[in-house]
């Protein structure tokens, strides 16, 4: 590789980035006026919510350098349990992986689409319909994809396209049905009620949102695709070596066995079973790591393993999993540092005060750009909701803002930022997908730009058409 080539894609590693944000964070906290709202626990959500105008100035709290570090410890604590989520999912579907179930799925999607090129495109428009409707849903998260990331990158190498398709079919496709949120508990569910709306009114709206923008996600998508298919070298990751992701061509005769077809049942079945008890047993991350386990386990025994080669590849697909894990408790960090400076409240008042000027249709847009921000700073659509809602549902009323378009306004901004933001789950998509994370915004940009022009119209539609609770 050339030098010109190597300092191209030369990029600062992932946790230079997170520390480099946690710095700006530090620092935020000498110069941000500290304060604070009062909170309460709301009996209709459950959840502990902002009291509205109860802020008040606090006693400046700035974090020092020796804090901003402890703080990482912090947030690896804070996040304690997505962090052990993500170690056990890698380590099940490591165990799947160990099958060969998985080779011999790639192996017969690369055979049909080599037999007929043009099936690659309609096989991956279907998937990311799935794949969004079903995030739409919130039972299907970034936490439960994160380690079919490779799978999808792999597959999209071996069809002779990048690990950025791959990215997008499977990642991305989450992410923005994730943004839609047609019934999802998580945001819709907890913004809803807190806002005092009927749960998951405005229904038949939001699904013509996720059929908008999910259209204008896969026509990027596939555009991108075919585009790289006919000329590799226009790939925005064209001069990176995948090796670890490459298909092993040796295995493109690969055919399923009865062992591969019961260990893919027993994966399908544990993924309905997680998504019957996101909707109806409340299940969240604790009870997806059991389950997790129990499939790692019974997918082991169906392919004959002992019980120590099981926990022997659990360890192994444990350690897959470690940078992924490290990502999200550092990245939680960076909230420690603006909560022990007690400036996060002091932001939210900020940005709050300025939306209360200007006309309904601009109110909507302030909106949409304040959970934008929030996101940054509160990656938990649930926590973000809880936190923002009790103050954007009656200001919204002060701005003659339906209450409804406030929610669009924090469902919008919140979900889609989630695959802009480092500080997110699409940074860890980017990792296992070997994708820099410069090149994975080159391809993602003009696409977020696209969706951000389409959130402002369907805001301002929804204003047009009195977008209530119904």
């Amino acid at each position: 590789m050339s030098d010109k080539v190597r300092k191209k894609a030369s990029f600062p590693h992932v946790f230079v980035i997170l520390l480099s944000i946690m710095v700006i964070a530090m620092v935020a906290t000498w110069f941000v006026p500290a304060g604070e709202y009062s909170r309460h626990m709301d009996p209709k959500s459950n959840r502990t919510v902002i009291v509205p105008d109860s802020f008040q100035l606090v006693q400046p709290s700035p974090v020092d350098p020796f804090q901003m570090f402890v703080a990482i410890q912090k947030g690896m604590t804070q996040a304690g349990s997505i962090v052990f989520f993500i170690f056990i999912v890698f380590s099940s579907i490591y165990v799947v992986m160990s099958t060969g179930a998985i080779d011999a799925t790639i192996a017969w999607m690369v055979r049909k689409t080599r037999a007929k090129p043009s099936s690659a495109n309609t096989t991956f428009a279907v998937l990311m319909a799935v794949f969004m409707l079903w995030g739409s849903t919130g039972t299907l998260s970034y936490e439960q994809m994160v380690a079919f990331v490779p799978i999808f990158a792999s597959l999209a190498l071996a069809l002779g396209y990048d690990p950025v398709v791959g990215l997008a079919v499977s990642f991305v496709a989450v992410g923005i049905g994730f943004a839609s949120a047609t019934v999802n508990p998580f945001t819709i569910g907890v913004a809803q009620t807190i806002s005092e709306l009927p749960l998951f009114s405005g229904l038949a709206y939001r699904l013509l949102i996720l059929a908008v923008m999910g259209s204008i996600s896969i026509a990027w998508t596939l555009r991108y695709a075919r585009i790289i298919k006919a000329d590799p070298s226009k790939s925005v990751v064209s001069d990176i070596d995948f090796g670890e992701l490459a298909f092993d061509e040796s295995k493109v005769e690969l055919r399923f066995t009865h062992t591969h077809k019961v260990v893919l049942s027993i994966f399908m079945v544990s993924v309905l079973i997680a998504g019957f008890g996101l909707i109806k047993l409340g299940w969240y991350i604790n009870q997806l790591a059991g389950l997790f386990l129990i499939m790692g386990i019974l997918v082991g025994l169906a392919d004959r393993k002992s019980p120590s080669k099981i926990a022997e590849i659990f360890v192994d697909g444990m350690s897959k999993g470690v940078l992924s894990a490290m990502v999200v408790g550092v990245a939680r960090g960076i909230l420690v540092v603006l909560s022990e400076g007690k400036i996060v409240d002091s932001i939210i008042h900020g940005m709050a005060n300025l939306l209360g000027q200007g006309s309904a249709f601009m109110s909507s847009v302030g909106m949409l750009l304040f959970q934008t921000v929030m996101n940054f700073l509160i990656p938990s659509g649930s926590g973000q909701a809880a936190t923002t809602m009790p103050i954007m549902a009656p200001l919204s009323d002060l701005v003659g803002v339906n209450r409804q378009v406030a929610v669009l306004a924090f469902q919008f901004g919140d979900g889609f930022s989630n695959l802009l933001w480092p500080t997110g789950f699409i940074l860890i998509g980017c990792i296992l997908a070997k994708v820099p994370l410069n090149r994975y915004f080159r391809w993602f940009l003009p696409l977020f730009a696209m969706l951000l022009v389409a959130q402002i119209a369907f805001l301002w539609g929804a204003i047009l058409i009195g977008y209530g609770p119904f």
